[in-house]
C-alpha cells in the first residue's frame, strides 16, 4: 500500500477486535503487510475444502459463508464490513470448512499465512480475540440460518421528471408501509433532490456534494447528506455524476455502505448512459425499468445498454405506467407489471406540490403500487379458490370480509367455480357487484337459460353456449394481460388427462373451459384441446398460485368427504321434523330394492367429488392458511341459495382473518407508517 492508503486504513484496522490490543506502531506494521483485494458480485473468495492460505478483513460488501450438509447448501452466516474470514484454518492448518461467496461486489484487506503467523508470535494477545471470534462463528453455525442481506433495487427510467419523482416517492413509502422494514432511498438522478423536495424535505446545499476521494471510504460525507422523512424513510440525494471520475473507484464501497443496517435500498437513477448507472444496474439484485406515455418505448441504445449491464433478463422487471394494452414496447422478453397511471398525474404533482394530493381519487394506482411493494418485499398474498359449483358463491362472502378487513389479494388462481369468482376479482369487480350477479342466478334464471342450451347428448347435456354468453357479459373480449390482478385458471384435457393452466388469451373462454363439468357440459375446444372442468386434476390450484408469484398462500377447499355430503344423511327440514316422518324408513318400505339405490346422477356426483376431495387434501398441505368450510347443509346444484352461501362464506372468513393478518407485516404495529403531512413542505 502507498503511505496515503496506509494512513486511510489505520483508523479502520483499530476497530477490528483482533487488533484491539495493538499499538499504533504495530497497527502500522500490520497495515504495511496487507494487500487490497476487490472481487465482483457472485464470485467465490474460497471454496469448501480448499487450503487456508490467507486471512481476510471485509472493508466493504457482503459475504455469505456456506457449507454442504446432507447434500444441501446451508448458510452459516452473512458477514459485512469489519468482519474477518480465514483465520480458523490458518491456526489449525485444516482446509476451509465452508465456502465464502460474495452477495455484492466486495473489497478485502488480505494478509498471507506467513505474515499472519509472524503477527501472532509478536502479539499473543491477538489469540484471545481470535478465540472469541471463532466461538461466535461456532454458535452461529449451530443456530438457525441468519437473515438475508439488504436487497438493492435499482429504479431506472426515461420518464418525465414529475412522473419519475411521483413513482419513486410512492414506491419508497409503500415499501416502508407494506414491509415494515428499514428502507433507504438514494436519488441519484440528474435532478437529484427533487424526490426529497417532493416529500417536503429541504435538499442539502450543493457545495457539500464534492467530497475528496478518501471520504468515500470513511462514509462521513455520505452520512452528512442523509435526511429522514417522518415515515422513517431515509433519503440521500446527489447526482450520479458525483461518483464519476476520481470517485468511481469507491462506487461499490458506497453501494455497500448503503446496504449496511438496512433491509431494502432503492436507488433511483437515469438511463444507463454512463459507467456509473451501468455499474449500479449490474450490482443491483433487482432492476425496475419504468416507461409510459411520456416515454412510450425503450430506445434501441438504451435497451442495448440495459441488456449489457443486466444480461440476466429475469432480473429486470418492466413497469408500464398507463394503458396495459400499450406496454409491449418495454422490450422483448421483459416481465411486465402494469401501473394504472392517469396522464395528468405528473401535472397534478406540479400544480399541488403534494404527492398525496396528486394521487387523490386514484385508488387503483395506489393499490397497484402497494402490490408492487409487497412483490419486491416477498410478501405477495396468493388466493387459490377450488372447485365447488354452486358452493362457490361462498367465495363472495369471503371476499366481502377480506375487503372489509383490507386484506390484499395480489394473485389469484381458480378452478371451476373458483375460476369464475377469481376472474371477477382479477377484473376489478367489487364484492357487492359479485353479490348482485350471484343473486340473479335463481331457479327461474337457470330454467330460462339452460333449457335453450340443450344439445345432442353425445359428450354433454348442454352445449355451454349460454354459459359462455354469461361470462362474456362480464369480461367481453378482455384478455388476461388486461386484468388488474394476475390470474390463472385450471382445466383438464379430456383426451390426455393432462392439467392445462390457462394464463393467456381471452378470459371468458378460459373460465368457460375451467367450469365445464364433464357429461353436463360439452367439452370446450380451446387451443387445439378439448377441455373440461379443472377439478378433475387440480381442484384447489395452490401450486398455480405459487407459480403466479405468490409468496404467501391462502387456499380454500369446498369439497367434503363422501359421508359429509351424502344427501341421504342430510338433516330433516322443519316440516319433516314436525310431522315426525322417517323418510328414509318410508323409502325402504315403499320402493323396490332396485329403486332404493343411488341414482346415476348421485353416483356421478359422489364419484366426482370423492376424487376431488382426495386430490385437494394433498394440495392443501402447501398453503400457509388452509380454509376448509363445512357447507354440508348445501348441495352443489343449489344456485338459488346464493344469499345463504354468501353469508356462510362470511362466517368462515371471519374465523381466519387473524391467521391471515399474522402473515402480513402491514397489520403489525412494528415500524413506522408513512403519514400524510398537512403541508407538502412539512419536514
Amino acid at each position: 500500500m502507498t503511505p496515503e492508503e496506509l494512513a486511510a486504513w489505520e483508523p479502520f484496522l483499530k476497530t477490528i477486535p483482533l487488533f484491539a490490543g495493538l499499538s499504533s506502531a504495530d497497527i502500522a506494521r500490520v497495515a504495511r503487510r496487507m494487500q487490497a483485494l476487490s472481487l465482483p458480485k457472485g464470485a467465490t473468495l474460497y471454496s469448501e475444502g480448499s487450503p487456508s492460505d490467507a486471512f481476510y478483513i471485509i472493508t466493504s460488501g457482503q459475504v455469505r459463508t456456506v457449507r454442504t450438509a446432507h447434500g444441501r447448501e446451508v448458510v452459516d452466516a452473512f458477514l459485512g464490513r469489519g468482519e474477518t474470514l480465514g483465520e480458523g484454518g490458518l491456526l489449525t492448518g485444516e482446509p476451509h470448512l465452508h465456502a465464502a461467496k460474495l452477495d455484492t461486489t466486495t473489497e478485502f484487506l488480505k494478509l498471507l499465512r506467513k505474515d499472519f503467523e509472524g503477527l501472532l508470535r509478536k502479539n499473543p494477545a491477538i489469540l484471545l480475540h481470535l478465540s472469541r471470534t471463532l466461538a461466535r462463528r461456532l454458535v452461529r453455525a449451530q443456530s438457525p440460518a441468519p437473515g438475508a442481506p439488504a436487497q438493492l433495487i435499482a429504479l431506472s427510467s426515461s420518464l418525465p421528471g414529475p412522473d419519475r419523482r411521483l413513482l419513486a416517492v410512492h414506491l419508497a413509502l409503500q415499501l416502508v408501509s407494506q414491509t415494515r422494514r428499514r428502507v433507504f432511498l438514494a436519488d441519484l438522478g440528474a435532478d437529484a433532490g427533487g424526490v426529497a423536495q417532493t416529500l417536503g424535505l429541504k435538499p442539502r446545499p450543493a457545495d457539500r456534494l464534492a467530497p475528496d476521494p478518501g471520504h468515500v471510504h470513511e462514509h462521513a460525507w455520505v452520512e452528512s447528506l442523509i435526511q429522514t422523512h417522518p415515515s422513517g424513510l431515509q433519503i440521500l440525494s446527489f447526482p450520479a455524476s458525483v461518483l464519476a471520475g476520481r470517485l468511481y473507484g469507491g462506487l461499490y464501497h458506497f453501494l455497500n455502505f448503503l446496504r449496511e443496517g438496512r433491509d431494502i435500498v432503492l436507488v433511483c437513477c437515469d438511463e444507463p448512459a454512463t459507467d456509473v448507472e451501468r455499474a449500479i444496474l449490474t450490482e443491483a439484485d433487482r432492476v425496475l425499468w419504468a416507461a409510459g406515455r411520456g416515454a412510450p418505448s425503450l430506445p434501441a441504445g438504451t435497451e442495448a445498454s440495459l441488456r449489457a449491464a443486466v444480461p440476466e433478463t429475469g432480473k429486470i422487471l418492466g413497469l408500464w405506467l398507463g394503458d396495459p394494452r400499450a406496454g409491449e414496447s418495454l422490450g422483448p422478453g421483459l416481465e411486465r407489471v402494469v401501473l394504472p397511471w392517469p396522464a395528468d398525474l405528473g401535472a397534478r404533482l406540479e400544480r399541488t406540490g403534494s404527492p398525496y394530493e396528486a394521487m387523490d381519487g386514484h385508488p387503483r394506482t395506489l393499490r397497484a403500487l402497494e402490490s408492487l411493494a409487497r412483490r419486491l418485499g416477498g410478501l405477495r398474498l396468493g388466493l387459490a379458490l377450488g372447485a365447488g359449483a354452486a358452493l362457490g358463491h361462498s367465495y363472495i362472502g369471503m371476499l366481502k370480509v377480506f375487503a372489509r378487513e383490507h386484506i390484499p389479494v395480489d394473485v389469484v388462481a381458480g378452478t371451476s367455480a373458483g375460476a369464475l369468482i377469481g376472474a371477477w376479482l382479477a377484473a376489478g369487480l367489487e364484492p357487492e357487484q359479485m353479490v348482485h350477479a350471484a343473486l340473479r342466478m335463481d331457479k327461474t334464471w337457470l330454467y330460462e337459460n339452460l333449457l335453450w342450451d340443450l344439445t345432442l347428448p353425445r359428450s354433454g347435456l348442454f352445449a355451454g353456449q349460454t354459459l359462455l354468453r354469461f361470462l362474456r357479459a362480464f369480461f367481453g373480449e378482455k384478455e388476461f394481460a388486461e386484468l388488474e390482478v394476475p390470474f390463472a385458471c385450471v382445466a383438464t384435457d379430456i383426451e390426455t388427462g393432462e392439467e392445462v393452466v390457462l394464463r393467456e388469451g381471452r378470459v371468458a373462454e378460459a373460465v368457460r373451459a375451467s367450469c365445464g363439468l364433464p357429461l353436463i357440459f360439452t367439452p370446450f375446444h380451446l387451443g387445439g384441446r378439448y377441455l373440461v372442468d379443472g377439478g378433475l386434476v387440480d381442484p384447489v390450484p395452490v401450486r398455480v398460485a405459487s407459480e403466479l408469484g405468490a409468496d404467501l398462500l391462502v387456499a380454500v377447499n369446498l369439497t367434503l368427504p363422501a359421508a359429509a355430503r351424502n344427501p341421504r344423511r342430510r338433516q330433516p327440514g322443519l316440516l319433516e321434523a314436525s310431522l315426525e316422518l322417517d323418510f328414509a324408513r318410508l323409502r325402504e318400505l315403499t320402493l323396490p330394492a332396485a329403486l332404493q339405490a343411488p341414482s346415476m346422477l348421485q353416483v356421478f356426483n359422489q364419484t366426482l367429488h370423492t376424487m376431488e376431495y382426495e386430490i385437494a387434501r394433498t394440495r392443501m398441505e402447501f398453503a400457509h392458511v388452509a380454509i376448509q368450510p363445512d357447507l354440508s347443509a348445501f348441495l352443489w346444484t343449489e344456485t338459488h341459495r346464493s344469499r345463504e352461501l354468501i353469508r356462510a362464506g362470511e362466517r368462515v372468513a371471519e374465523q381466519y382473518v387473524p391467521q391471515i393478518k399474522a402473515l402480513l407485516p402491514f397489520f403489525t404495529q412494528l415500524g413506522k407508517v408513512p403519514r400524510r403531512p398537512s403541508s407538502p413542505l412539512q419536514p
